[in-house]
């Protein structure tokens, strides 16, 4: 928290236009009254926590339930009718403060901090008294004497165990000759696989994430059929819940394939049976296989759980049409694969990693990177660990073809999944030695045998499916991150805003011929406008502009020839060879084609669809002029690229407004 409130003081000089002017005050009461209560009291409850259950899973737990049930309140009471008693109840002080600048202007919040009274200071208050009682009941149930030596029970065993004469030892017998062929492979694989998923389900922490990870999901299903526009309900159908899963479960399972990669890896170890356990004649796949293995069926069950979780909520509301199959091909199975190369990755990384906090650190950098990194512009799923585009679903069409794309990513990702897998098996410790140098030199001698046949095949899946994966993203469609998209709307409005005020003809008829190819998907348009001169003046030119993806096949104007053209915009500009005296009409004629090769890493085409295609006619059709509607918004955004602060439409009964309104 101190060092989140350094970098937020600091900012304002790295960018005094965006952040606003830098008030010391602010930053001061932002730490004194907000931060610091908040930080008091979060560790006096995770120390109380600590020192009553004596267990780190434990405070894991009350960290993962702290933050699930403030997410939860704050959606819940996120309404006006709430906002005083929010204020007044909610601890870490959010409620209280947006309710005292609940009104005020931009310029005040840059340059004001609220009067520490009324609501805000008993807030303020309440908080600190609730830390120190934290602390006092912290204090009163502290014993010095340990769980697991204290109560009659425990005297008895001791007492009984002393008194007790010593038991004969077992005759001697014969040892089995051992056998290293595969049925003994795969008894070692059910049993370490059996050992290691008993050890996750018999864990009480299994039951308590799954619990809070259910109770966050069951409020999202049960509104997730709510309508959001005019108070509207729409039956809760299996598309409407799987995004609802997909959104509020989600979080879950990657928390439990984080904590039990660590906990599994790091067992022997901690326990200090690991030079016994490292004895045995058991190879090192063994070990990291069931592990893997044991991790990925518990998140199945996980899903299978939260699919249960959502037909129950479609029973609460009268909604019988289960859909089973769907539930499985659509959320479980893709859910499964992309989880189970999450716990390969955390498996790997406690491979690695030279103590299981910092394995967990790693997984929490790689969690931190998934976020950041797409906002910095490094969107491909070709470099975003198990990255994949997302599926829309329809009652009507499934998943339709955007399957196909999502599945060759997954494919993809497999492929290095399994070479981590195998580099896992390689760089396993064993004995004493657990330094990860002496481990990176003996692993070319590692790879070899069935273990570098297996890194070979996956190592040849992975370059093939990424050539395909590049060649559909990139080669047969364009690829363009969210800053591109950004330059390119900044580069058309430098481009172009010359001729936004432009006069131009008004479209008086139209005429389209569409012919649709769901399967491909393309849609090939041929068409033609009768356009008008409304203006009190005669027009020499004429601007005509398209969707930034569409081919424009042909395009000709009755009395007009092109002389300029910004393809990059897809902006033509025609002289006409004889002006357009006001009310003459002329026509326009055009084809187009709007299509698809293959799949994009994102944003695939959702428009043209074997059962239930919808497009408007900016999505095919050329108009007229240059239009403000797709400017940039964001005045920083603006301020970035050089763009004036805004630019408003025309006010009404200017010219430029006229020409479109008569």
């Amino acid at each position: 928290v101190p060092l989140a409130i350094f970098v937020g003081a600091a900012m304002p000089w790295l960018d005094p236009e965006t952040i606003g002017p830098f008030v010391p005050r602010a930053y001061l009461f932002a730490y004194f009254v907000l931060a610091l209560p908040a930080l008091l009291l979060t560790s006096s409850i995770f120390f109380t926590l600590a020192t009553v259950t004596r267990s780190l899973m434990w405070t894991y737990v009350g960290v993962i339930t702290l933050l699930v049930v403030w997410i939860i309140a704050g959606i819940a009471l996120d309404r006006p009718e709430f906002d005083k008693s929010a204020a007044l109840w909610e601890p870490f002080g959010s409620g209280a403060f947006g309710l005292a600048t609940k009104y005020w202007t931009a310029a005040e919040r840059n340059t004001l901090t609220p009067v520490l009274e009324g609501a805000l200071l008993f807030n303020r208050a309440f908080s600190l008294a609730l830390s120190a009682s934290f602390l006092v009941l912290a204090y009163f149930l502290f014993s010095l004497q340990s769980g697991a030596q204290s109560g009659k029970k425990a005297r008895r065993d001791r007492l009984a165990q002393i008194a007790a004469p010593d038991a004969p030892p077992p005759p001697l017998t014969a040892l089995p000759k051992p056998r290293f062929d595969t049925a003994t492979a795969w008894a070692q694989l059910r049993t370490r696989t059996r050992l290691d998923m008993l050890q996750v389900f018999g864990s009480p922490a299994y039951g308590v994430l799954l619990f809070i990870g259910l109770a966050n999901a069951l409020g999202g299903l049960w509104f997730a059929a709510e309508a959001a526009n005019y108070g509207g309900q729409v039956y809760p159908v299996t598309r409407v819940l799987i995004p609802a899963l997909m959104g509020t479960f989600g979080l879950i399972p990657i928390i439990i394939s984080i904590y039990y990669a660590g906990e599994l890896v790091w067992r022997e170890r901690e326990k200090k049976t690991h030079e016994i356990i490292d004895s045995t004649p058991v190879p090192d796949w063994a070990f990291i296989a069931p592990k893997v293995l044991a991790i990925s069926l518990v998140l199945i069950s996980t899903l299978v759980v939260s699919m249960l979780a959502a037909i129950a909520i479609q029973a609460a509301k009268g909604f019988f049409e289960f859909q089973i199959p769907e539930y499985l091909l659509w959320y479980v199975l893709p859910q499964s694969v992309d989880y189970i190369m999450v716990a390969v990755l955390a498996v790997f990384l406690q491979v690695l990693a030279p103590h299981k906090f910092v394995g967990w650190g790693l997984m929490v950098l790689y969690l931190v990177t998934t976020i950041t990194f797409v906002t910095l512009g490094f969107e491909h799923n070709l470099y975003n660990y198990g990255g994949a585009p997302a599926v829309p679903l329809s009652d009507m069409n499934g998943m339709g073809r955007f399957w196909i794309g999502a599945w060759w990513f997954r494919l993809y990702w497999s492929a290095f999944a399994v070479i981590l897998m195998v580099l896992g098996y390689a760089l396993w410790r064993r004995g004493t030695e657990s330094r990860l140098w002496p481990r990176l030199k003996r692993l070319p001698r590692r790879l070899t045998g069935k273990a570098g046949l297996t890194f070979a095949a996956a190592a040849a899946v992975f370059v093939g499916a990424g050539g395909f994966i590049f060649y559909n993203t990139n080669v047969l469609n364009t690829y363009r991150t969210s800053i591109d998209n950004e330059k390119w709307q900044a580069d058309y409005e430098k481009a172009l805003i010359g001729y936004a005020d432009t006069p131009r003809p008004k479209i008086v008829s139209m005429t389209l011929k569409v012919d649709i190819y769901p399967d491909e998907p393309r849609l090939t348009t041929w068409g033609s406008y009768v356009v008008e001169n409304r203006t009190n003046q005669p027009l020499k030119e004429i601007h005509v502009a398209f969707d930034r993806d569409l081919k424009v096949s042909a395009l000709n104007i009755q009395g007009g020839r092109s002389i300029r053209t910004y393809d990059d915009f897809n902006y033509r500009i025609f002289a006409l060879d004889t002006p357009m005296l006001p009310g003459e009409r002329r026509t326009i004629g055009f084809t187009t084609e709007r299509a698809q090769r293959g799949f994009r890493n994102s944003g695939n085409e959702t428009r043209v669809v074997p059962n239930g295609t919808f497009v408007n006619n900016a999505e095919l059709a050329p108009f007229l002029g240059m239009e403000r509607s797709g400017l940039l918004q964001d005045r920083a955004k603006r301020r970035k690229y050089g763009l004036p602060v805004e630019q408003r439409m025309p006010r009404l009964g200017d010219a430029p407004s006229r020409q479109f309104n008569y």
